[in-house]
C-alpha cells in the first residue's frame, strides 16, 4: 500500500480538525436550543432579522424621526398599552388633586418610559399620584445618556418645568458610544480637549445598515448559539440592532461628568436617578459585566454630585424589594413591574420631599 504524500497528510488532518469543529459546534448549536426549549430545535428563524423587523416596526409606529435626537416618542401615539399626548410625552392618567404650577419633567429612557407596561404603571405615575404634582413622562425607549441630556434640554426650554428628574440605566452609557442604534442614526459626542462636542447632527434620516454586518446578520443570524455568544461576550448592539460603533468600549463613561456638567447649566432644581435592570438581581451569582453596571450607575451619580445637582441611588430600594414581595412581583422580563416601579416612585417622592433635587450652585 502506497503512503499518502505529506501534502496529502495535512489535507486530510485539515479536513478531520474541520469537521471535529462543525460537529462540535452542531452539538452546542442543538443544546442551546434545548436549553431555549424543545420546541427551537424544530424552529430555526433568522434572530437578528426578527429582532430588526420589531425594531423598525416600532420605529414606524410608537417612534417619530427628530433631526436632533434621532428618534423621539411620536405624538399622539394610540395602542392598547402605551399612550402619548400630543407633545410626545408618554400619558399620565389625571388624578384627584393634581396641584397646577411649573410641572415636574421627568426623563430618561425605557425605565422612565415605563416599557412593557401600561400608562398608569410607569414611575412618573405613580410618583404624580404620590406627590399630588403635575408629572409629564418624557423617557423614551432606547435612549443613551447623550439622547437623554439633549432631549432634557429641548424640554426644559420648552415646557419649563420646575423640577427635573433624570433616570438612567448603566446601558445608556454604552448606547453613547454609537451613532447608529435601533434602526436609526443618532446624535453622540466625543470628548475633544475635555469639552464635549456634538456630532451626527443634523442626524440623517438614512441608517443603512453596513453591508459587512448585513451578510453576517443574513447568514449566521438564525444561530441561537451565536446570539447567546453575542448577549454574553459579544456585543448584542452590534449583532442584534445593527448598530454602528463610533467611539471605544468604555468612552460612555468619560462623558458622564461633562454630560452632567451640561445638566447642571440648565439652572432648574434637578434630581439625577441611578436604576437598575432587572438582570442585576436576576443572575446569581453576579457576572463581572454586572458588578461593573453597579460601579458606573454610581460613578455617574458621583459625577451628577460634583456638578452640583441632587442624586439618588435606587439600589437599596430595589434590593430590599427583591427579597419582600420578590423578584416575581418587581420585575417584568427586562424592566420593572408597576410595583417595582411604586417603590421607586415613593424613593423619588421621599427624595424631593427631604430636598434632594437641587439647582447647581445652591
Amino acid at each position: 500500500m502506497s503512503r499518502l504524500s505529506p501534502a496529502a497528510e495535512w489535507l486530510g488532518r485539515i479536513i478531520l480538525v474541520a469537521v471535529s469543529i462543525l460537529v462540535a459546534l452542531v452539538g452546542l448549536e442543538l443544546v442551546t436550543r434545548f436549553n431555549r426549549g424543545s420546541e427551537w430545535l424544530v424552529r430555526w428563524p433568522n434572530f437578528v432579522l426578527a429582532s430588526q423587523a420589531r425594531f423598525e416596526g416600532e420605529m414606524q409606529g410608537q417612534f417619530a424621526f427628530d433631526p436632533r435626537l434621532g428618534f423621539v416618542s411620536r405624538p399622539d401615539f394610540k395602542s392598547p398599552e402605551a399612550n402619548h399626548d400630543s407633545r410626545g410625552f408618554r400619558v399620565v392618567p389625571e388624578g384627584p388633586g393634581a396641584s397646577a404650577g411649573a410641572p415636574i419633567l421627568a426623563t430618561g429612557d425605557s425605565f422612565t418610559y415605563g416599557a412593557e407596561i401600561a400608562d398608569d404603571g410607569s414611575w412618573p405615575a405613580l410618583l404624580q399620584a404620590d406627590l399630588g404634582r403635575k408629572v409629564l413622562n418624557g423617557g423614551v425607549v432606547g435612549f443613551g445618556l447623550d439622547q437623554i441630556v439633549l432631549h432634557a434640554e429641548q424640554l426644559v426650554a420648552r415646557d419649563k418645568p420646575g423640577l427635573l428628574i433624570v433616570g438612567f440605566i448603566a446601558d445608556d452609557l454604552r448606547r453613547s458610544e454609537y451613532r447608529r442604534l435601533w434602526g436609526k442614526e443618532k446624535p453622540y459626542f466625543d470628548l475633544v480637549g475635555g469639552k464635549l462636542v456634538l456630532r451626527n447632527v443634523p442626524v440623517s434620516p438614512d441608517a443603512a445598515i453596513p453591508w459587512h454586518l448585513r451578510v453576517l446578520r443574513d447568514v449566521f443570524g438564525w444561530s441561537a448559539l451565536l446570539e447567546t455568544i453575542m448577549r454574553r461576550v459579544g456585543d448584542p448592539y452590534e449583532w442584534q440592532a445593527a448598530g454602528v460603533r463610533v467611539l471605544p468600549r468604555g468612552a460612555g463613561e468619560a462623558l458622564a461628568c461633562p454630560l452632567m456638567e451640561r445638566l447642571a447649566e440648565l439652572g432648574v432644581p434637578t434630581l439625577v436617578v441611578g436604576l437598575y435592570a432587572p438582570p442585576v438581581w436576576n443572575l446569581d451569582p453576579r457576572p463581572p459585566w454586572i458588578v461593573d453596571e453597579i460601579r458606573q450607575t454610581r460613578a455617574v451619580l458621583a459625577c451628577a454630585s460634583r456638578a452640583g445637582i441632587g442624586t439618588l441611588d435606587t439600589y437599596d430600594t430595589i434590593d430590599r424589594a427583591a427579597s419582600d414581595p420578590g423578584k416575581r412581583a418587581i420585575f417584568f422580563n427586562f424592566h420593572m413591574s408597576a410595583e417595582g416601579n411604586r417603590r421607586i416612585a415613593a424613593a423619588i417622592a421621599e427624595a424631593i420631599r427631604s430636598g434632594a433635587a437641587k439647582r447647581a450652585g445652591q
